[in-house]
């Protein structure tokens, strides 16, 4: 699997996210099992790093947050 890193444009149902990837592409990703066991919380404007998917690069989940700046107000 390919991991980049992203910003989470918005929440979808069923914890899925619209995420706008450092390249410009955008994916629709969910939060991985082990994030999720790990009490990751996702929102609007966080940096994530994605885990696309092996052959459709338009789908990954979401395997931790990424360095950088965080939002305002976190």
């Amino acid at each position: 699997m390919v991991e980049l890193s992203g910003q989470v444009c918005r929440s979808l149902a069923n914890d899925l996210f619209e995420v706008q990837l450092a390249d410009g592409r955008q994916v629709l990703a969910h939060v991985a099992p082990a994030a999720r066991l790990a009490a990751l919380r996702v929102g609007a404007g966080d940096r994530v790093q994605v885990a696309l998917a092996r052959y459709d690069h338009t789908r990954g989940r979401i395997v931790g947050r990424a360095p950088g700046p965080a939002r305002p107000g976190r």
